[in-house]
């Protein structure tokens, strides 16, 4: 018996100008948050009898996660802007005939697929064969080895020290560092183990933020990070007290992998500031 999931989700919210604005997440790391991921052709594209939405179905010709492996699946979206007269420069459409790669997920209990800020595309003849590497190899991703970053390789829960920081700080609010800007401020690497426990924490430089003569961890994912060792002693006070109060943090809220429960290893880059009699940090 042919196995068909119909999947309703009405993407209204998802049509605004600041959709596409947006960074796309490593694909392995949006495979981990899939819940189906596979290639198939468009073979029927129906609208609504109001023409506000569309239903495409696919033909799901492979699957690359381990699943239930459904041979169609059926997605509700909201039709084109000349349907809706909502134009946006971030609309984007699904075709009966076209071949896509899509990262299908849960979004409030309905399974959906997007296109700008994700993995999820058209394809002409076959998918890049990177790609086709890293998917290939995606079941058996030991995510346990590797360190994210937040922006940089996917979407991730916030964290935060589970102390509260604003107390520490007024022990250092009315201390006088210097006169010049980067006298008052310090630039912190953290990196932060999938329990919130602190691994290391050190001053940034540019060799933390680059991939220049990196350890190679794969040759597949693109996941590779410089270790985070100490470049430098600090050289301010202000770059001594902010170092000292940052390894006392050694216990964090744990990070996981947006719309999962899957807990990562995450790098932080902190940038410390003293303004007035305050200090203010961001992350």
């Amino acid at each position: 018996m042919r196995k068909t999931i119909i999947l309703v989700f009405l993407m209204f919210s998802y049509f605004k100008a600041s959709a596409c604005s947006c960074d796309i997440p490593k694909s392995i790391v949006e495979f981990q948050s899939a819940k189906y991921v596979f290639e198939g052709k468009v073979i029927s594209k129906i609208y609504s009898s109001d023409s506000l939405t569309y239903t495409v179905n696919f033909k799901i010709s492979k699957h690359y996660k381990n699943s239930d492996n459904p041979k169609s699946l059926k997605f509700l979206f909201q039709s084109e802007g000349k349907y809706t007269g909502n134009f946006s420069s971030c609309d984007w459409t699904v075709s009966k005939n076209e071949k896509w790669l899509i990262y299908a997920y849960y979004q409030k209990g309905s399974l959906t697929f997007r296109y700008y800020c994700s993995n999820s595309m058209p394809f002409k003849k076959n998918i890049s064969k990177k790609e086709k590497i890293i998917l290939e190899n995606a079941n058996q991703f030991e995510i346990n080895k590797y360190t994210f970053t937040k922006f940089f390789d996917g979407n991730f829960t916030k964290t935060n020290p589970m102390i509260d920081l604003d107390s520490i700080f007024k022990k250092y609010g009315k201390k006088k560092y210097g006169k010049h800007y980067n006298e008052n401020r310090v630039d912190i690497v953290v990196d932060i183990d999938k329990n919130g426990n602190l691994l290391a924490s050190n001053l940034t430089s540019n060799g933390h933020m680059g991939i220049v003569k990196n350890q190679t961890i794969d040759s597949i994912y693109d996941l590779n990070k410089p270790k985070n060792i100490e470049i430098r002693k600090p050289k301010t006070e202000f770059e001594k007290d902010i170092i000292k109060i940052v390894k006392k943090l050694k216990k964090w809220k744990t990070t996981y992998i947006k719309g999962t429960k899957i807990p990562v290893r995450i790098r932080l880059f902190l940038q410390f500031y003293k303004e007035q009699n305050e200090i203010k940090v961001y992350y």
